[in-house]
């Protein structure tokens, strides 16, 4: 991964945000620190399905929110008159 002077016009702060950003995009912070230490390949692969399992819950939670519809009338809560 590179940043060169030439990018950013020979400004030394924008190097260093352009070069964190590209750290962040490409999540090498990350894999650093999973690997400091050793992850067995069960607790990866269960961490893995429980990551896919709350990602087809929340896609499931969306799709139902747009099948139903909307409701036109009294709101709960508010009954003061």
């Amino acid at each position: 991964m590179k940043v060169t002077a030439e990018e950013c016009g020979g400004n030394a702060d924008k190097m260093v945000r352009r070069f964190l950003k590209k750290v962040k995009k490409e999540k090498i912070m990350e894999e650093v620190k999973d690997r400091a230490y050793f992850t067995q390949k069960t607790i990866i692969r269960r961490e893995a399905k429980r990551n896919k399992q709350r990602l087809i819950n929340k896609v499931n939670q969306k799709r139902e929110m747009l099948s139903k519809p909307a409701s036109f009338g009294k709101r709960k809560g508010n009954n003061r008159r």
